[in-house]
């Protein structure tokens, strides 16, 4: 249902870096994969340099053409975590950036345990780090766990 479409508009929607980009990728997959709405069309061929009225208006109609409201009413900070969680379990980002973001986005205050657990586990890549504290192989496998889980939608 969309998966990716919903996480990168939740990205879009939280501001971070790229989300432009990451809305028209995924849109573009979901014209692949056999979506008709023009809505999906026009948002798959925006410029990287488009209006972000521009962008939300069409991101808007998107959700409403696919009728994604019901999967777009959860906090976006949630499904933007997955998509990190996703690009790390495919290689696009490290284990360590994504629990940089994870904690400095929600420190240890997120409504998901799973996402708390990849905070603390910054810490302990900073423990690892100087040697006090297990070793960052450790840690690496441990965030790759919790990323799974979090994107298998545990």
């Amino acid at each position: 249902m969309h998966v990716d479409l919903i996480e990168s508009i939740a990205w879009w929607r939280i501001g971070l870096t790229d989300g432009r980009r990451a809305v028209a990728d995924a849109a573009t997959d979901a014209l692949v994969h056999g979506s008709e709405s023009a809505a999906v069309a026009e948002l798959a061929g925006i410029r990287d340099d488009e209006n972000p009225f521009v962008v939300d208006a069409l991101v808007a109609r998107v959700v409403a053409d696919l009728g994604l409201e019901s999967a777009m009413s959860e906090d976006p900070e949630l499904p933007a975590a997955r998509r990190l969680c996703r690009a790390t379990l495919t290689g696009e980002t490290s284990e360590r950036e994504l629990t940089r973001w994870i904690h400095s986005y929600f420190h240890h205050e997120s409504t998901s345990d799973l996402v708390n657990q990849l905070a603390d586990l910054d810490d302990e890549f900073d423990l690892a780090e100087d040697g006090v504290q297990g070793t960052t192989a450790d840690v690496r496998a441990r965030v790759r766990a919790v990323a799974t889980l979090i994107v298998d939608g545990a």
